[in-house]
């Protein structure tokens, strides 16, 4: 169940639509983005991609964290089975295109409020808001279905990654081979 309504930010204008709005595709664009690498990974804060998102629902007031999603292990119920990197939110970094999930913690000492939201940043820099949570004990299940409905648009990009990670430790192999070589001729 979706908590949050959708924004989407136009010349700096949050507008709210329902998800019964099929004219809406509920993303932006991030102009937050300070480059793209030969990757397909983007530059930027995580801090900024969710302020632009969920303005009202993003904070740091009682602490809160992101985190990349890459696979699910069902064996356990709470955050845990969410598998992946968590990330600084305020730093500029290397994000790739995949799923994230945002843990926002605001309110007051007495009620605070716990916003989970999974977001889909896109290959194209778009990034869209796919599920969020309010102060749900179970919000990691909750958000299982979504994860896997999307997950799948990401695999490709991992095999290549994977591929590529083959090819270059193969060729440092190569590399540090022909540097012995080298050593033993002087």
């Amino acid at each position: 169940m979706i908590f949050a309504d959708y924004f989407s930010i136009k010349n700096g204008d949050v507008n709210i639509s329902n998800d019964n709005d099929n004219d809406n595709k509920h993303s932006i664009n991030l102009d937050c983005i300070k480059r793209v690498n030969s990757r397909g990974e983007f530059l930027v804060a995580p801090e900024d991609i969710m302020k632009r998102l969920c303005p009202k629902t993003y904070s740091r007031l009682h602490g809160g964290w992101i985190r990349r999603v890459d696979n699910l292990n069902q064996e356990y119920t709470s955050g845990y089975s969410i598998i992946g990197d968590f990330y600084s939110d305020r730093r500029r970094q290397w994000l790739a295109p995949g799923l994230y999930i945002d843990c926002s913690k605001n309110g007051n000492n007495k009620k605070k409020i716990i916003y989970h939201t999974l977001i889909k940043l896109n290959f194209d820099g778009t990034v869209e808001l796919l599920e969020q949570t309010r102060n749900n004990p179970s919000w990691a299940t909750d958000l299982w279905d979504p994860i896997e409905k999307y997950l799948p648009e990401f695999k490709h990009c991992q095999e290549i990654l994977q591929e590529e990670k083959t090819y270059l430790e193969c060729r440092l192999e190569e590399i540090n081979h022909r540097l012995e070589d080298l050593d033993m001729d002087q």
